[in-house]
């Protein structure tokens, strides 16, 4: 085989098991057999552990020695937590940056809200997933803290995976976010504090209301 070749089948296996994941064929907790999954998918194993270590490395699966790799299962009392620490450090975040933020970092924030906006119309989940967390990641880099910009990065990976892992059905046409960033965003660029950590809390407590709600999904038959 080809390294060009390769490379499209590593690709392709891991888009399908990821997307398995996301759509729940493959359950929270399914053990990813690597024999197994190559035979359903018609290829070696090769591709099919190079997507497994990715998947791993971006925290939807864990490896367990002497037993295998399993896709992870957090807690809602896990989920809550982890959305709980991360709004408190995003609005040390906020508070930080206000005092702060220069008319050229404005600019970069609302350039980030007009790429959002494009995505947004372009229905393209995963990079909404991305162009999302880059608003907030950018607001806590123009906090001057760059311990607090390592947190909140590591909290806005996990977060994406819970939102990924339960919210999959997730519509964007239903989506408030482009709203809440742009009142935060408001509120940074008018220096005002206290209205940008309470845009902040808003919109980070809605994001664990929509998990909440999402206890009662449908079944997906989808094959993989």
């Amino acid at each position: 085989m080809s390294s060009s070749n390769k490379t499209n089948s590593e690709e392709s296996v891991y888009n399908k098991l990821k997307n398995a994941i996301k759509k729940r064929y493959i359950k929270q907790g399914s053990q990813l057999v690597e024999v197994t999954l190559a035979q359903q998918l018609g290829v070696s194993r090769t591709p099919v552990r190079s997507a497994i270590k990715r998947l791993e490395a971006e925290g939807l699966v864990n490896s367990v020695p002497n037993r295998g790799a399993f896709v992870i299962t957090p807690t809602f009392k896990e989920i809550e937590e982890t959305f709980q620490v991360r709004n408190e450090l995003e609005q040390m975040a906020c508070r930080l940056t206000a005092a702060r933020i220069t008319t050229e970092e404005v600019g970069i924030l609302e350039e980030i809200l007009k790429q959002e906006t494009t995505i947004f119309n372009k229905e393209d989940i995963e990079d909404y997933y991305l162009i999302n967390d880059q608003l907030h990641l950018t607001i806590a880099k123009f906090s001057g803290n760059e311990v607090l910009h390592s947190y909140v990065k590591e909290l806005l990976d996990r977060t994406r995976i819970f939102l990924i892992l339960f919210d999959p059905f997730f519509k964007l046409e239903y989506c408030t976010s482009a709203v809440a960033h742009k009142e935060i965003v408001d509120a940074l660029a008018s220096h005002d504090a206290d209205r940008a950590v309470a845009a902040i809390n808003k919109h980070i407590q809605s994001s664990v209301d929509s998990l909440e709600e999402t206890d009662l999904l449908p079944d997906d038959y989808l094959t993989l």
